[in-house]
């Protein structure tokens, strides 16, 4: 009997865990965006070289301190050997060991270090920049994303009414053909006019989870069957698009993430230059050290730490390299440096142009996409009234069954293209939007 209650006891634990696995989870438009900047490969990818690029930076700082090193060696010498003491030839075994610190420090090196660190801070800074615009660009197909999903959602909703429609009207006809003021060819009419709305309604609610799918794998969410947005729709943008709007929005493009990136990839290309040209000039170092010995082969006449204090030594040097001939190797460095300067400012003009054209286009289609949304707005009034006096003359027999699925086709349209208009001109907005220095 226990080991059956224990049983059905494990099997309600698992059939909750199952359903908790697969509760619906329900996401807004920025929860779908922060968790995809958490998932995101490209990102990912791109923080990851920030790292790198801010480890550089560290270890190009770290550079100009000394170096600094210890030595430590023992030895054993059998037969004939120097005796390390006396620096004689002696005739037995002989152990010893050595100690020794060494501190080097770079004086000068035509600059070499102080322009690799201001390079690796425009690097590291231009990494910065670019999962600003990674985040960006992934903002921006993510919103697309979701209002498709949002779109395809009211795109149901109207599906929906047009079978109640329909099915109201059913009733109505199907009540007149019973007292004989129409044929009964009508019912066959909407019938088939039923089937047909159904056939869309089932068409609209595939097209729903298909945008959900497409928004879930977009964000890497792992269990589609759990992914789930918030029922909710947009407002509509009342803003008023001009040439001083667009003016504006063009006065401040040179602070957009991939310019920014680009002009800094400008000046660690200047400062490459700097850094090859120090090929040419000198180099001025100073080392400093100190170390000592022992030997065993006095070790009856001077004991371990007294070898050591009389074997001590210590060393200060002065090292200046100057660079006579170098095959060629520096030149071709600093040509190379200036070829990648030449190609950076070159991009750095294509990404300005290319910008610029991005918002123009950006200005047109959303100007274009507003005009749309008036005339979606004007055109779904004047498809009511029409699909609302049709129904009326329906009714009063003054009109055929197909005359009247025309108004009602030509009403469902209107709708849909208001709703298409809507969702249109705000992701235009959006994208528009992108391109405002904040």
């Amino acid at each position: 009997m226990e080991n059956r209650i224990l049983k059905y006891f494990l099997q309600l634990i698992l059939i909750l865990l199952y359903f908790e696995g697969n509760a619906q989870q329900r996401f807004s438009l920025n929860q779908c965006i922060e968790y995809a900047y958490k998932q995101n490969f490209d990102v990912k990818l791109k923080e990851l070289k920030l790292k790198q690029s801010e480890n550089t930076l560290e270890q190009s700082e770290k550079a100009v301190y000394p170096n600094l090193s210890g030595a430590f060696s023992q030895g054993i010498n059998s037969g004939r050997s120097i005796d390390p003491f006396t620096n004689g030839f002696v005739q037995r075994t002989i152990s010893s060991n050595s100690f020794g610190a060494n501190a080097n420090f770079t004086i000068f090196n035509g600059f070499s270090l102080k322009n690799q660190i201001i390079q690796n801070q425009y690097n590291a800074e231009a990494d910065q920049v670019e999962i600003q615009r990674a985040k960006n660009e992934l903002r921006i197909r993510i919103t697309l994303a979701y209002m498709q999903v949002l779109m395809n959602q009211e795109l149901s909703k109207i599906a929906q009414e047009q079978i109640q429609n329909i099915q109201s009207q059913y009733e109505r006809v199907k009540a007149l053909v019973i007292e004989g003021n129409m044929p009964k060819t009508n019912l066959i009419d909407l019938d088939a006019q039923l089937a047909t709305a159904e056939y869309d309604a089932l068409n609209a609610k595939t097209n729903i989870d298909i945008s959900k799918l497409s928004l879930a794998q977009l964000i890497a969410f792992p269990n589609f069957v759990a992914f789930d947005i918030e029922n909710n729709s947009i407002e509509e943008k009342t803003v008023l698009l001009n040439d001083n709007y667009l003016q504006n929005i063009l006065s401040g493009f040179y602070f957009q993430p991939i310019i920014k990136s680009a002009e800094l990839r400008v000046r660690s290309a200047n400062v490459g230059i700097k850094l090859a040209k120090a090929g040419k000039y000198p180099t001025v170092s100073l080392g400093a050290g100190v170390g000592s010995a022992y030997s065993s082969a006095p070790a009856k006449e001077y004991n371990y730490f007294n070898q050591l204090g009389f074997n001590s030594n210590q060393f200060a040097r002065l090292s200046i390299n100057i660079p006579i001939y170098t095959n060629g190797q520096v030149k071709g460095r600093i040509t190379n440096a200036q070829i990648n300067q030449r190609i950076t400012e070159t991009q750095l003009s294509q990404t300005k142009l290319q910008i610029k054209q991005e918002i123009e286009q950006a200005y047109l289609t959303a100007k274009i996409a507003q005009e749309k949304l008036k005339t979606a707005q004007k055109q779904v009034l004047a498809q009511q009234v029409a699909y609302d006096s049709a129904k009326d003359r329906y009714l009063e027999g003054l009109l055929h069954t197909i005359e009247l699925n025309n108004y009602r086709i030509n009403h469902e349209k209107a709708k849909s293209n208001l709703i298409q208009s809507k969702y249109e001109f705000y992701f235009r907005k959006i994208v528009l939007d992108y391109y405002i220095v904040k």
